[in-house]
């Protein structure tokens, strides 16, 4: 079951860091327009082509994590990626949180962990990793940021 939680944080973390990304590279683009000048300058933005392909790699794990677990799992799971949207925008956007919007990002990725201890094992064949790889994983994806 930890396997489907790690791959479920990664796969959010995608949606939304690209999310991000896209975002930040539309400040600089005309708006989105049908037509293949417009649609040029899109492709063309290496910041815009990296928040797309973050994005769908999300979209993929997400995937993944659906065949390895259930959905009564991985949805609330995936609520996870508004914490790394938060802690992505902090320093990557530099919006400034309040005391209170740490703390409440801190109880979503505590109630992920006890989603994850308090659902029953899989059938499938996957090693268990433990709560401390998880909290590792989460801690380096918050320091490459």
């Amino acid at each position: 079951m930890w396997f489907a939680i790690l791959i479920t944080v990664l796969a959010a973390a995608g949606n939304n860091i690209g999310k991000v990304l896209q975002k930040q590279a539309t400040r600089t683009l005309p708006r989105l327009v049908l037509n293949r000048t417009t649609l040029l300058l899109y492709f063309r933005s290496g910041l815009w082509v990296t928040g797309m392909l973050t994005d769908l790699g999300g979209a993929l794990l997400m995937i993944v994590a659906f065949a390895n677990a259930p959905v009564s799992v991985v949805q609330p799971v995936s609520g996870v990626g508004l914490v790394i949207l938060l802690i992505f925008s902090h320093f990557y956007l530099k919006e400034r949180l309040h005391w209170h919007e740490w703390v409440a990002a801190a109880v979503a990725f505590v109630g992920v962990l006890g989603l994850g201890v308090s659902a029953e094992p899989s059938h499938l064949e996957h090693p268990a990793i433990s709560s401390w790889r998880v909290l590792g994983a989460f801690a380096a994806m918050v320091a490459l940021l």
